[in-house]
This record gives structure tokens, C-alpha cells and sequence, in this order.
């Protein structure tokens, strides 16, 4: 969580420096003229699990079924903010700060689809040493979800405690493209949303697979 606080904090002063003996941060706020991605869209749909997080990594989780099973199709865009300059080992890396937007579609099987709204702070991973035969991001962050209705399978999991629209939204991506065409990427993502304590206590959580364009 400090980790997480302190990249907040340089994306929101737009340019600072932390240092110490064995690394260094420098945050560069995006500049058009650089020639770098601006841009990302992606579609995908996940499935809806009874599984918590930490069942899902796993690997033991299982996907939702009955009246709080379902799908969830979604649509996001994001904008690319900017990049770290990571010194560690002698190593220079530059992860990437990005904000998604993200619009999904609630199908669940006992009831008319609904819509969830979610917006994040994301870091991304690009440097990976066998992006020579494929191209891998890595991508998380934190921010907030809202949701039209509550999830049914937010009330199974939790019958004994009120539940809140308004969640924590912890998104978890892995990209995947071949060198020739890096912009067209294979995505697998984790879609986890809690309480955290603060809404409500835990959540629920979906797995899904989509198509995400660098632009």
C-alpha cells in the first residue's frame, strides 16, 4: 500500500523524484511529440466466479452458476499518463501509468443485464526479456466501481451484511502480442471488486478474456 500511495502521489504532482542507495524513481508526465502509445481500447467479457482472490491465484476457483452466475462484457479506454524511470541493479525500466475508464455490461442469468462504471489508476509493465518472441504487459492498480444493482452473487457470498454498491475496483491484466504486430494484443484479466473495509467487507470477482488495440 505505501508503494501504491507514492505513485499516486507522483502522477498527481506530475514530477518528483524519490532516491536512495540502491534505486531511484522519476516520473515524466506524457508528451504527444514523443511518439509514444497515447492511447489503448479493449473489449473482453469475463464470467463471473464464487471464488475469493486468493483462490483464484491459486488456481482453485470456479465460475458462478444458477441465478447469480453470468457474464460481464466490457468496454474501456485509456489514456496513458505517463512513465516511471525505474534504476534498479544497474537496470533502467520504465513502467507505465495509465487511467482506464471502463463501462461493463452485467448479464447476469436471473435477471435484464445492468451496467457497472469503473475508473482506475493503472501501472503497467512492459520489459520483459522474451518480448523478442512475445510482447507481455503486466497490469494493475486501484480505483472505484460502481454498480447499477448489487452483484447476486455479492449477497450469496455475504447473506449476513449489507452490501454496497460503490466498491474498491482492483483491476489485474496480462497482454499478449507477437513482435511483428504489438498493438494487438491477447488479454486475460482478473475483475475484483470489494469493500475493502470501508463500503463493505470483500467482494466479488470475475475472470475474463478480451482483445485490447495500443493506439
Amino acid at each position: 500500500m505505501p508503494t501504491s500511495i507514492s505513485a499516486l502521489t507522483l502522477a498527481l504532482i506530475g514530477s518528483a523524484v524519490v532516491t536512495s542507495n540502491a534505486a531511484s524513481i522519476c516520473f515524466k508526465s506524457h508528451q504527444p511529440e514523443d511518439g509514444r502509445r497515447c492511447w489503448s481500447f479493449d473489449v473482453g467479457v469475463a464470467f463471473i466466479t464464487s471464488s475469493n482472490i486468493g483462490e483464484i491465484f491459486s488456481g482453485e476457483f470456479s465460475t458462478a452458476d444458477g441465478p447469480a452466475g453470468g457474464e460481464i462484457y466490457s468496454l474501456t479506454a485509456t489514456r496513458r499518463l505517463g512513465e516511471f524511470e525505474l534504476k534498479l541493479g544497474g537496470h533502467t525500466f520504465h513502467p507505465q501509468l495509465e487511467l482506464p475508464l471502463t463501462l461493463e455490461i452485467v448479464d447476469e442469468n436471473s435477471r435484464s443485464p445492468f451496467l457497472d462504471f469503473n475508473a482506475s489508476v493503472v501501472v503497467r509493465w512492459e520489459e520483459f526479456p522474451w518480448n523478442h518472441v512475445v510482447k507481455t504487459t503486466v497490469a494493475t492498480g486501484i480505483g472505484l466501481s460502481y454498480s447499477q444493482h448489487v452483484y447476486r452473487m455479492d449477497k450469496e457470498l455475504h447473506p449476513r451484511s449489507n452490501r454496497s454498491h460503490l466498491k474498491f475496483n482492483w483491476p489485474i491484466q496480462v497482454t499478449f502480442a507477437l513482435p511483428s504486430h504489438p498493438d494487438h494484443q491477447l488479454m486475460l484479466y482478473i475483475a475484483h471488486q470489494s469493500g475493502g473495509h470501508v463500503f463493505d467487507k470483500a467482494g466479488v470477482n470475475s475472470l475474463g478474456i478480451g482483445y485490447r488495440f495500443a493506439y
